[in-house]
């Protein structure tokens, strides 16, 4: 049979290309596909049905998406090339029921009927054709140097390495060996060098390559490199990127991913990495922030560098690492250790400076109104204020007094007016409306101050009194835990009963995990801090933040709970369990029974897998669950005996972690 193709066709392909072809054809056919060389000839043999009638028709391809062939022409081509190349000897090929082999040869199409230029005819691929009893599997056998066989099996990773598997989309990041190749379902498509590591792209890529398996789109290879490192949780390859640029080393354009790292587990395990393997107290320069970064470095801190980034990858990185541009260092650094204030407490006063105190805001109340002091404290040594008698702290609107004031009235007085100015100021109340320039030495504060004494004339001149206010104690009110919530009977049990089950357990985390504090436990895992303090101090149900829900991402819960020790279905259902009947859903339809919102169910259903794989007394829980997602279990909003599973669930955790109270 004379193929009208000449042997010009294709010059790009090599022998090597060819044979890579067939040996391609054989692992679609077989996975278990044998190839070898030996005494100067390979040998690829395959298992499968053999080569049908649609295996010799040029572009006909029986090839399904989990397959390396694409367009039907493999085979064929590579017949051709290799009859051709001079470096091949013979090719055979015997295959169910029959056999070929494959030559270059002049020929006159059909027997000269059609005219032709040559008097010889042209040359053309010819298959030689003959009958064989052979009933399964099919056998290339090619003579040639062992060079070209080593080169053609070097580009199948299937071949070195035994149970190979086409990786899942987008591919699979490769440390081993040299670096720079770039795979397709296990074909060896191109090198690149510069690249820090090597790609096995998923096969759904392959329609992406050129016809010769040389070249990958170039923007389809970006696109999946970076899925493969941003989606990547190996701390080995976290290592080899973070070292590499942190060691000034550049990346090509394919693997600067770091911004598109958006997973809770790959963020939580480059947090890992940081807190591991970087010093405690690092800092990374921007631009404007020169005079920080040498505040910093005079305190002791690490400067990181990536030099052979650009800025944004460089913040990308740095964020992904846990480490701070100098500046925002500074300020935090600054915040901990300068700012500091030594408080006098209420009972370490003397009763004339309590009553004085008392005193004195009682009339600075009276004659500007009762905003105008909020929260009195006193203090003896500050650096916030060193060289002042008091000062206005607008992140809290506490007013401070220094101590020794309280030894006399009138400065007391003139004091506690002062910065009463900076606090009407700055919030407002009564007559008055907030301004921006309320601070010392601005118009805005000396015509508050003005306006405050043109009032106590106006009133001492008229014989007016000062209104008179109930005593209010210039003293906070007892302090209240930053967990008060957790035993607000306003809030759910179940919520309640999963905050103290956390903050029981808290200690043992950090001490297993060696951690100083929970806002560093927190950290490591790179989760949003709203969320451990949404579960330690829960709200109402129906409670909705201004910026949304905080702690609804299951992944990001159960970061936190593996980090404290818990079981994260536990967590997850021991807060959100109570919010199924209403998250979502209108408000009319709030204690209807129906089944609850997609998102809700979805979520119940991977916890209820996760149950199921505790097993034991976690699993039993599951059927009630379901029933509850699905509608068939009334959940009505004024009564909480439906929560049962999730505070069985939170107890069976107590008596695992051994936090049950004596």
């Amino acid at each position: 049979m004379a193929y009208p193709i000449s042997p010009e066709y294709v010059q790009s392909w090599t022998p090597v290309r060819a044979l890579s072809e067939l040996i391609a054809n054989a692992l679609d056919e077989d996975p278990n596909a044998q190839v070898s060389w030996s005494a100067g000839t390979l040998t690829i043999a395959d298992g499968g049905p053999g080569i049908p009638e649609e295996g010799l028709i040029l572009g006909v391809s029986t090839k399904s998406a989990e397959q390396i062939g694409q367009f039907g022409e493999g085979k064929k081509l590579a017949c051709l090339v290799l009859a051709r190349s001079p470096q091949i000897g013979g090719v055979r090929c015997e295959t169910v029921g029959y056999g070929f082999v494959p030559t270059v040869e002049r020929r006159k199409l059909l027997g000269g009927l059609i005219p032709s230029r040559s008097a010889r005819g042209s040359e053309v691929l010819v298959y030689h054709f003959h009958p064989n009893t052979r009933t399964a599997g099919t056998t290339f056998t090619v003579d040639c140097p062992q060079q070209l066989a080593q080169e053609a099996i070097g580009r199948f990773r299937a071949l070195a390495e035994p149970g190979y598997q086409p990786p899942a989309a987008p591919g699979v990041c490769v440390r081993d060996g040299q670096p720079g190749r770039v795979w397709i379902g296990g074909v060896l498509v191109t090198r690149m060098p510069g690249l820090l590591a090597s790609y096995d792209l998923s096969l759904d890529h392959k329609a992406l390559q050129n016809r010769d398996r040389t070249l990958v789109e170039a923007a389809a290879l970006r696109t999946a490199v970076r899925r493969i490192l941003a989606d990547s949780e190996d701390p080995q390859i976290i290592s080899l990127f973070a070292r590499h640029v942190l060691g000034g080393g550049k990346l090509r354009e394919q693997e600067q991913f770091f911004d598109g790292v958006r997973l809770p587990r790959p963020r939580a395990a480059w947090r890992a990495w940081g807190r591991t393997h970087l010093p405690e107290q690092t800092y990374f320069s921007v631009p404007g922030g020169e005079e920080a970064a040498l505040d910093l470095k005079d305190s002791g801190h690490t400067e990181l560098a990536t030099t052979g980034l650009g800025r944004y990858e460089q913040m990308a990185v740095m964020n992904l690492l846990g480490v701070e541009a100098a500046r925002a260092r500074q300020r935090r650094h600054h915040a901990r250790n300068r700012n500091r204030t030594s408080w006098v407490s209420q009972k370490a006063l003397t009763g004339a400076e309590r009553a004085l105190l008392d005193e004195c805001c009682q009339l600075v109340r009276s004659a500007i109104g009762p905003f105008a002091l909020h929260q009195v404290k006193v203090y003896d040594q500050s650096d916030e204020s060193p060289c002042a008698d008091g000062f206005y702290r607008p992140l809290t609107g506490h007013v401070a007094i220094h101590r020794d004031v309280l030894a006399d009235r009138h400065q007391t007085l003139l004091v506690l007016l002062h910065e009463s100015a900076h606090r009407v100021g700055h919030r407002g109340g009564g007559r008055w409306t907030p301004i921006p320039d309320y601070h010392d030495r601005s118009r805005g504060f000396e015509n508050l101050l003005s306006d405050f004494a043109a009032r106590l004339l106006g009133m001492l001149a008229d014989g007016t009194a000062l209104p008179h206010l109930e005593a209010t104690p210039s003293a906070p009110p007892a302090g209240r835990d930053r967990n008060w919530r957790v035993d607000d009977p306003s809030v759910p049990a179940v919520r309640r009963e999963l905050a103290h089950l956390l903050l029981d357990r808290l200690p043992q985390a950090l001490t297993a995990g060696g951690f100083r504090s929970a806002k560093e436990m927190v950290a490591s895992t790179a989760v949003y801090p709203g969320y451990w303090r949404l579960l330690t101090n829960p709200r109402p149900v129906g409670h909705r933040p201004f910026r949304g829900d905080q702690a609804g991402d299951y992944d990001k819960v159960a970061l936190l709970a593996e980090t404290s020790g818990v079981h994260p279905p536990v967590v997850w259902l021991g807060y959100h369990l109570c919010e199924g009947p209403i998250r979502g859903r209108r408000r009319d339809t709030w204690g209807r029974p129906g089944p609850w919102t997609a998102k809700i169910r979805a979520d119940i259903a991977r916890a209820c897998a996760d149950l199921a794989a505790l097993g034991g007394p976690y699993a039993a829980h599951i059927p009630t669950l379901q029933a509850l997602a699905d509608g068939t279990v009334p959940a009505p909003l004024d009564d909480d005996t439906w929560h049962q599973p999730a505070r069985a669930l939170l107890a069976a955790e107590r008596r695992r972690l051994n936090l049950d109270k004596s």
